[in-house]
């Protein structure tokens, strides 16, 4: 049977993630023929070969830390230091009581994981564990798994350091992360070499595996998923969504860098025009742009705008607007995890323009930085400007006119190519669809 193996990398909390990826698994209908995984990663696997979709979803948009770990003991970890000093906290827990309590997780799991289903499924199943007891690291398929023993060895290797270790049969288990986070060395065990392997940014060890046969299609989070123990409802519907559009992206349902675009084609149109306009915005005079100082300016936008392109090169105009228009939505602070044309993700750039063009906070940046922040040294931006600029969104939308060829104006967009090239670049392209609507 022909099919991919889907290695789930562990990572507690950040695991919803997965279940995105599932989604678009289940939509793009693609065949899986085995499913390995550590941590959080081997009990999303267990749902998945029980094809249990709502379950699985109705979990994880109901999951709490309650539901996971005993709150009496565990308290001082969260409180009152945050999740700053979580995993510090968490070390500390284990030495003083033997670890936090999973018995939620366990008694949670008892009601959904179904070890019959497990066994007859079609789907070959793989974990990672790690024995204390024996100091070195265990992988198991089903078939290897005692019967009656599959919840116990899900939560072996799902046993984060610092939850009181898991015993099954007098050996103690820990989390398999300490050995490898994403074994995709378990589908080559079984000979499968078409691979989707599963990067939430958990925390452990991921052992590198080559293998010339080997096609491996990675997907990797696009954003933080938030802390290891954040269990929390509202955070877990956004990874699902964010791990629905990356995988969707990742098999080429969706173009974009950072955004996901239906499409890259816009109804604009570059031409030389436009250059020069974009050379005066900088106070590049045109005959003068192969100069040291202005060649380096360049340099730097040209630089930014490449790491938005999807191969580092433009082969064509609709390329160079596809990475101004992404790099213009995210220093705006533009919703990024839903579905847009390149033409639906401008229009959304020019509206969110009008709505903030009147908004206090600009004209407060706007007024610190007539009036406030040029220091003597034209040729620099103060520490208190850097720290402005650096924190408001509204750094962009400064005088963002083709019209405003001001002295200072002009400084500030040079400046602003040297210390934040992907501000500059939302000034002039912002400026450039204005001055396009008018």
């Amino acid at each position: 049977m022909k099919g991919y193996g889907l290695v789930l990398g562990g990572g507690g909390a950040k695991g919803s993630y997965e279940i995105g990826v599932w989604t678009a698994i289940r939509e793009l209908d693609i065949p899986l023929i085995a499913v390995a995984g550590t941590s959080v990663g081997a009990l999303n696997g267990a749902m998945i070969i029980q094809e249990d979709y709502d379950k699985a979803l109705e979990l994880w948009t109901s999951i709490s830390i309650e539901t996971v770990i005993e709150m009496n003991k565990a308290i001082s970890v969260f409180e009152p230091q945050g999740i700053g000093e979580e995993i510090i906290n968490l070390i500390k827990a284990v030495i003083n009581s033997g670890g936090l309590d999973a018995a939620p997780l366990k008694k949670l799991l008892s009601e959904i994981i179904d070890e019959q289903k497990i066994r007859k499924s079609h789907i070959d199943f793989g974990i990672v564990t790690f024995s204390l007891t024996d100091f070195k690291p265990i992988t198991l398929f089903k078939e290897d798994i005692p019967e009656g023993k599959m919840l116990d060895y899900l939560l072996a290797s799902a046993s984060f350091p610092a939850f009181r270790p898991v015993e099954i049969d007098g050996k103690k288990f820990i989390d398999g992360a300490i050995y490898d986070n994403i074994p995709v060395s378990l589908m080559l065990q079984k000979k499968i070499y078409d691979v989707i392997a599963v990067d939430v940014s958990g925390a452990g060890r991921v052992k590198k595996v080559k293998d010339r046969e080997l096609n491996l299609i990675r997907i990797k989070n696009s954003e933080d998923l938030g802390p290891l123990l954040a269990f929390d409802v509202s955070r877990a519907k956004k990874n699902i969504e964010i791990g629905y559009y990356d995988t969707m992206k990742a098999f080429g349902k969706y173009k974009g860098k950072h955004y996901y675009l239906t499409d890259t084609s816009s109804n604009i149109k570059l031409d030389e025009n436009h250059i020069k306009l974009a050379y005066n915005l900088l106070g590049i005079d045109w005959n003068k742009r192969h100069s040291p100082q202005n060649r380096f300016i360049i340099y730097k936008l040209i630089r930014n705008l490449k790491n938005y392109s999807t191969d580092g090169k433009f082969r064509n105009t609709d390329g160079v607007i596809s990475a101004a228009a992404e790099i213009t939505a995210e220093v705006m602070e533009i919703d990024r995890v839903k579905a847009y044309s390149l033409n639906d993700l401008i229009n959304v750039i020019i509206e969110h323009y009008n709505l903030n063009k009147t908004d206090k906070a600009l004209e407060d940046f706007s007024n610190m930085i007539e009036t406030q922040i040029w220091n003597t040294n034209r040729y620099s931006f103060t520490e208190k400007m850097k720290k402005t600029i650096f924190e408001s969104k509204f750094a962009a939308l400064y005088s963002a006119d083709v019209r405003d060829l001001s002295d200072r104006t002009v400084l500030y967009r040079r400046l602003l190519a040297l210390a934040f090239p992907k501000v500059c670049i939302a000034n002039i392209f912002l400026a450039l669809l204005l001055n396009n609507k008018n």
